[in-house]
């Protein structure tokens, strides 16, 4: 009787653990949602300000974008593509492979963000700054509020490539999977402002 209420005890144990890491997994998903919908919110209401303004006054001398804006999209999908990889290499448990995907494309969102400053150099160059033309602030404004984020990204995508090169856990693939993700939402969202930007350009 008493063998019988230990492996009962055990049993319950092991079933209150999963229903944990369930509901960790859980909460981890709705942060991810919350801060998604958060960033979506910030973005949006940059882009609706940046729209009506434009239409206000007669200041408003329109910037000419560098070619290098499309070329960092290219980037940022390649890195999406990088980060899904080596997501899936960590699940096989191909430790090697997932490190150099992952990193890898950790580093190729290091190089969109020098893409960006190559970019300011360029417009900066032809004597557009943002204190002169609206258009060039709201543009930076808009850019550089993006960067943020990709900064911030970018240091949990390290942050959980580390922490996963240290564990094979079901933990630290729900890590990768979230960062990942955000990833990817990010990728989506420098598309459409590339594409507003060259619209009302």
């Amino acid at each position: 009787m008493e063998e019988e209420g230990r492996g009962v005890t055990v049993s319950g144990a092991g079933q209150l653990s999963r229903g944990k890491t369930g509901n960790s997994d859980r909460s981890a998903f709705s942060g991810l949602a919350a801060f998604i919908a958060a960033t979506t919110m910030l973005l949006a209401a940059l882009t609706s300000a940046y729209v009506v303004r434009r239409g206000l006054a007669g200041d408003w001398t329109p910037v000419p974008l560098s070619p290098v804006l499309p070329g960092s999209v290219f980037l940022f999908v390649l890195s999406s593509v990088g980060l899904e990889w080596g997501r899936r290499s960590f699940k096989r448990r191909r430790p090697r492979a997932f490190a150099g995907l992952w990193f890898g494309s950790a580093a190729i969102g290091a190089m969109f963000m020098l893409s960006q400053v190559y970019a300011y150099k360029q417009v900066s160059q032809n004597g557009i700054f943002p204190a002169a033309n609206p258009a060039a602030a709201f543009r930076y404004v808009l850019i550089g509020t993006f960067g943020l984020f990709v900064v911030g990204a970018m240091a949990a995508l390290v942050w959980t490539g580390v922490r996963a090169s240290r564990s094979n856990s079901e933990i630290a693939f729900t890590r990768l999977t979230l960062a990942a993700w955000y990833w990817h939402y990010l990728d989506g969202l420098w598309a459409y402002l590339v594409i507003l930007l060259y619209i009302r350009s």
